[in-house]
């Protein structure tokens, strides 16, 4: 058996990754009895005989059980139609709002208006129906009034969580922040203060951008401790919406 690339490397579409017995994972198709090939623009995954790529872009597709953070982006009598970035546009129903809500007597749009953020859960989907949001499962679930919302690249979420939640972990503990990540590439961050926020927003954008090198952990941590110096001010960039101020 024989594989061409190391672990993380990054391959393009039609990359021969290995020749020999191996299982086929995500975004690698097989041709003939031994050759496997890529088939994304990603970072090549060796492991237990399974190759991969993980993509480095691509929509969020969604599933059944995934929280997601999604923008309103209009309104009809009983319902909102949610963007959460991805081909299909959610609903979120009035009856599935923490509040209890009659759609007839009362005006939705005391709730949540267009352009607001809401948390909430994928409760029914196929590829026949648009997704249906419940917002009344947990209680962090409803609309985001503080801290900002941080859009990610979706392919990236399982690195800024980390292995069993990890790296989430560890932001939250050092920054003394409160972030929570949706499968939809979302990022909500809220703190006691804007320096806080600014701090765990920078960190989030440097995991995005490094997510398909190795030994991303140890740079964030050093990162978390320059960070924390006295003296040092954080900067931020890349995309972030403000959902409502600190």
């Amino acid at each position: 058996m024989t594989v061409y690339f190391k672990h993380r490397d990054i391959v393009t579409p039609g990359d021969l990754l290995a020749r020999g017995r191996f299982r086929v994972g995500a975004n690698v198709v097989k041709v003939g009895e031994d050759s496997y090939y890529a088939t994304v623009l990603g970072s090549f995954e060796l492991q237990n005989g399974v190759l991969s790529v993980r993509a480095l872009r691509g929509p969020y597709m969604p599933r059944k059980g995934d929280r997601v953070i999604g923008m309103v982006v209009d309104i009809s009598m009983g319902s909102w139609s949610v963007d959460i970035r991805s081909p299909y546009e959610a609903t979120l129903p009035a009856g599935r709002f923490p509040v209890r809500i009659n759609p007839v007597l009362d005006d939705i749009r005391k709730y949540l208006k267009v352009g607001d953020y809401v948390y909430a859960e994928i409760a029914e989907f196929d590829r026949f129906r648009a997704p249906v949001l419940d917002a009344t499962a947990s209680r962090e679930f409803g609309p985001i009034k503080q801290g900002v919302v941080v859009a990610i690249e979706p392919t990236r979420v399982p690195r800024v969580i980390g292995r069993n939640g990890s790296m989430i972990k560890l932001l939250n503990k050092e920054l003394n922040a409160n972030i929570v990540v949706a499968q939809n590439g979302y990022v909500w961050v809220r703190g006691n203060d804007s320096t806080a926020i600014n701090r765990a927003v920078r960190i989030v954008k440097m995991i995005e951008a490094e997510a398909h090198t190795q030994g991303l952990t140890s740079r964030v941590e050093e990162m978390l401790k320059t960070l924390k110096s006295p003296g040092v001010q954080p900067s931020v960039s890349g995309e972030e919406g403000n959902s409502g101020g600190v």
